[in-house]
């Protein structure tokens, strides 16, 4: 993954985004709350070009309904894709059973973003041994591979949804 122009980056983005690793950036908000990003090499559908994209609150402050956070975020995202034309996978967090509310979450940015007619986004629900979850694949519409990648996801969340015999 070639690295995030953060100057580019900072241009445009509400909060500061600073890189933390070579693949994980952070930003805090104006109520304190500190996030990382991380994009994480993944094999798990593609052997490469494809990485999960993580949304952490560090500090586990309380997150009001913060619109900058948001655009935050689609600003990241929107980098990553300037320079990486590749796929990004987003699994949201269960540790504390609220996977279905960040899911809602990021489709209603998602929806929201201004640009999201350059992307091809899907979201679907995996359910693994009675823990529901929640996944999506979001990748350029100008990639010469959509159809392939779409229907590789699409195979590979099949694969949950099959009974065992």
């Amino acid at each position: 993954m070639k690295p995030l122009n953060l100057d580019r980056l900072n241009i445009r983005s509400p909060y500061s985004v600073w890189q933390i690793s070579a693949q994980c950036y952070g930003f805090k908000t104006d109520y304190d709350v500190l996030y990382r990003l991380s994009f994480t090499d993944d094999a798990t559908i593609w052997e490469e070009g494809a990485y999960e994209f993580c949304i952490l609150n560090e500090n586990s402050r309380p997150s009001p309904n913060d619109p900058n956070v948001k655009e935050t975020v689609l600003c990241i995202i929107e980098e990553f894709f300037r320079l990486n034309p590749d796929i990004l996978l987003y699994q949201c967090e269960t540790g504390d059973n609220r996977q279905a509310l960040r899911d809602r979450l990021f489709i209603r940015w998602f929806n929201e973003y201004k640009f999201r007619e350059r992307y091809f986004f899907k979201v679907s629900t995996i359910i693994v041994e009675g823990q529901t979850n929640y996944a999506a694949l979001l990748v350029q519409k100008s990639n010469p591979h959509l159809e392939s990648i779409v229907q590789d996801f699409e195979n590979f969340i099949g694969f949950f949804d099959a009974k065992p015999h």
